[in-house]
């Protein structure tokens, strides 16, 4: 299968950030993306997703240090929804794909009124997860 490598505007691979806190499947997504050529940066849960987003903004001094922010919805701490409120507030524009087993169209509905850039329900097949992460990325691109 031909696979798309997005790259960031500048040289090296993007770098993605995944919060699971699900283990086994944070193993097996951060596989994934890692065979497709991307940096991935991995989180348990959404608290250790903010403090790691943080880092970087305090090591970078902006706030686009990552080019695609993957995030389960429910997980300890912080969820994915909170996170990605929390970043469009503060201007931030970096493409989220939100991952979740509790899919209802509420859910949907709000994480689309946030700005999330696409979702997935659990389960959900590694090709469809592949594509879906490619083409967030290349929406940061245009």
């Amino acid at each position: 299968m031909f696979a798309i490598r997005a790259t960031r505007s500048h040289s090296g691979p993007a770098r993605v950030i995944l919060a699971e806190d699900d283990k086994a499947l944070r193993d097996v997504l951060a596989a994934v993306l890692r065979k497709a050529g991307y940096e991935v940066v991995e989180a348990a849960d959404g608290t250790r997703l903010v403090d790691l987003m943080a880092d970087e903004l305090l090591q970078r001094d902006h706030l686009d240090a990552y080019d695609l922010i993957i995030s389960d919805v429910r997980m300890p701490g912080w969820t994915g929804l909170e996170v990605l409120r929390s970043l469009r507030a503060a201007g931030d524009r970096t493409p989220v794909l939100l991952i979740t087993a509790f899919g209802d169209s509420g859910l949907h509905q709000e994480a689309f009124r946030l700005g999330v850039t696409s979702m997935l329900d659990k389960p959900f097949d590694l090709a469809t997860f592949r594509a879906r992460a490619q083409a967030a990325l290349r929406s940061r691109a245009a």
